[in-house]
């Protein structure tokens, strides 16, 4: 399994990235009439954003490119779910995502609101790195390397997909906590002190939801808790 790096967020860091962004927002002179958010990441910033802005118009645009923290590349970013012309048209626009790596989505989600003719349209987005093929108005955080970030919004979804191929990678046949923890070290640079300051005790709440969903089985052997990979689906009760 290929190795990288990773960094867990917690809901005050973001909160205050989407501050960051409103205010830089209010700097500029630039007075949004309708976000857009992109799905899923989008949501979260788009919602508060409207709280800093005084806006109470939101509405949401899927673009699919990657799927979870295994960064499966499903092709050219496409939309979804097209957006009503009469949500954009003659209004000025904020466009926010939470990540801009590559720049393809946000690149794909202009190019097709322009088509629904809007006054202006602008972008912004948590955190951006800085070799993508676009850089948004509005930026939270700029990252000068690439890592995976782990949001608030998605922390199991992504947390199960780096448990189950770092697992599948080892050669262990079981792995107590502090096993687990340490493969997560090893492979992700997910240092256990920082993910017990960012997101405290929920690794035990990530396995627990994998063994409920049939990913994984657990067995208790002399006071400590192990835990095994499943294959095929999940049980029925």
């Amino acid at each position: 399994m290929e190795s990288f790096r990773c960094v867990l967020t917690n809901w005050d860091y973001i909160y205050n990235l989407c501050r960051k962004i409103s205010r830089e927002i209010k700097g500029s002179g630039y007075e949004p009439d309708v976000i857009i958010a992109l799905a899923r990441g989008g949501w979260f910033a788009g919602r508060v954003l409207c709280d800093f802005l005084g806006l109470d118009d939101l509405t949401s645009l899927k673009i699919e490119h990657y799927v979870g923290a295994e960064a499966i590349d499903t092709g050219e970013p496409h939309i979804r779910y097209p957006l009503s012309k009469k949500a954009v048209e003659g209004k000025n626009v904020l466009l926010v995502d939470d990540m801009v790596d590559t720049g393809e989505s946000l690149l794909s989600a202009k190019t097709y609101i322009r088509t629904l003719s809007p006054a202006k349209l602008k972008t912004a987005s948590l955190q951006y790195l800085s070799c993508s093929k676009i850089e948004p108005e509005y930026i939270g955080e700029r990252l000068e390397e690439w890592v995976w970030i782990v949001y608030p919004w998605n922390f199991i979804e992504d947390l199960t997909s780096l448990l189950k191929k770092a697992m599948k990678a080892d050669s262990s046949e079981e792995w107590e906590l502090e096993a687990l923890k340490a493969l997560l070290l090893t492979r992700h640079s997910l240092h256990p002190i920082s993910f017990e300051i960012a997101q405290p005790g929920r690794l035990l709440e990530v396995l627990e939801e994998m063994e409920r969903t049939g990913k994984v089985s657990s067995e208790l052997k002399e006071g400590k808790r192990y835990w095994k990979l499943r294959e095929g689906k999940k049980p029925k009760k």
